[in-house]
């Protein structure tokens, strides 16, 4: 018999003796408070009192017994529980940074940051599935499935820590994602539209020459974004993607540039030398730092570019391209899957092309098979435009004529 049954919390009257129902009821660990059942636990050396939240005997007990088991299983909320998920949130981030790669790390905080405005002040023990159901309706009004998805599985961890998430298990379903496979590889025309008009405006944007750099390398934006002047080797025309400045684990991913991808390297090492980064620690991409702080009396102040900061996006860059070229329904990271398809249609083998271009998911490399099987498919297709005047001759007339 467990030690929570025998808690005695009223005293029995000695003249009135309890009788069947009523004496298990006064040796069950239950009580009642202003008519809903209470009962108490011991943790940490402490006794808790537990609400059951119900007026319904057997609903009680039901419960009662769920939390003991849950206490033995080690699943009892914590302390924690009754923190906000500010606090909770600040905590947990705090702990990740030990852990988490720095990249990681960084979009967690944007997404707890996304958490915050909606959750901010709740206590982790206070938010229900209900709650993550209206999350999903109305970041879905402004985001796709799979980054509300990235966002409430933040929310999962923080309430793993606190041993709370045992609630949601049986409630939770992540939104359905559009599995749009690796990417999209540009079509012939599409390439031609985007660089030429890249190419020849030398005074464009830093996202013209970043889709340059792109499209020949297979890097990602993060990579290029956290690039520094040490990691382009224009002489041996490499460039070097840190483990630093990936979401991967592996080591220095070494990628040889071709022709175009050094032309669009060196117009960004010309541009960043302009701004100030001239150190081979500093970022290929200054920040722009005279937007980010305001005077109290309206005016910015900053130092124009800093190049210890690297850029953080180029959306309007990208944007502005498009527009240029005509085109739209490009993403920049389509330009990765565009360089990845060119080189898995050249036959590159999976290792050389894993080396290249670094993580590559098994589905992903899957995908790259059928490119490959397609390139070849077509290369013996185009032997039947070219001989669809030879005679077919039949085995049987071969046999005849010899």
């Amino acid at each position: 018999m467990s030690a929570f049954d025998n808690v005695a919390v009223f005293p029995v009257l000695a003249q009135e003796e309890p009788q069947g129902d009523q004496r298990k009821k006064d040796n069950d660990g239950l009580h009642k408070r202003r008519g809903i059942w209470h009962f108490k636990i011991r943790e940490g050396g402490r006794w808790k009192e537990i609400s059951t939240g119900t007026r319904n005997y057997q609903e009680a007990r039901k419960f009662r017994t769920k939390v003991l088991q849950e206490q033995q299983e080690g699943k009892l909320p914590s302390d924690m529980a009754q923190w906000t998920l500010a606090k909770a949130g600040d905590r947990w981030l705090e702990n990740r940074k030990l852990i988490a790669e720095p990249i990681t790390w960084r979009v967690e905080g944007h997404r707890l940051g996304r958490l915050k405005k909606v959750f901010a002040e709740h206590r982790l023990a206070q938010i229900t599935p209900t709650d993550i159901d209206n999350y999903h309706h109305m970041r879905l009004a402004r985001v796709g499935p799979a980054s509300i998805n990235a966002e409430v599985k933040v929310l999962r961890m923080i309430l793993k820590s606190a041993r709370l998430w045992s609630r949601f298990a049986d409630h939770y379903r992540p939104l359905k994602e559009n599995r749009r496979g690796p990417g999209r590889a540009l079509s012939p025309n599409e390439q031609k539209k985007l660089f030429e008009i890249a190419m020849a405006d030398e005074h464009g944007s830093v996202a013209y020459f970043a889709g340059i750099v792109s499209a020949n390398t297979t890097m990602r934006g993060c990579e290029l974004k956290r690039l520094k002047l040490a990691d382009v080797n224009l002489i041996e025309k490499t460039v070097a993607v840190r483990r630093s400045a990936t979401k991967t684990n592996g080591g220095v991913r070494l990628i040889p540039l071709n022709t175009s991808a050094v032309w669009a390297f060196a117009k960004l090492l010309e541009r960043a030398k302009a701004l100030g980064a001239t150190d081979p620690e500093h970022f290929l991409f200054p920040f722009f730092s005279f937007r980010k702080h305001t005077k109290a009396d309206g005016s910015f102040a900053g130092s124009g570019f800093d190049p210890t900061r690297h850029q953080t996006d180029w959306k309007t860059g990208w944007r502005n391209l498009l527009e240029r070229a005509g085109l739209s329904g490009i993403r920049f990271h389509d330009l990765r899957h565009h360089c990845i398809t060119r080189l898995a249609e050249a036959g590159v083998a999976d290792q050389t092309l894993m080396a290249i271009a670094g993580h590559v998911s098994k589905a992903m490399l899957d995908h790259y098979s059928h490119v490959r099987l397609q390139a070849r498919r077509d290369a013996v297709a185009a032997l039947d435009t070219t001989q669809a005047s030879t005679p077919v001759v039949a085995a049987n007339d071969t046999e005849g004529a010899s």
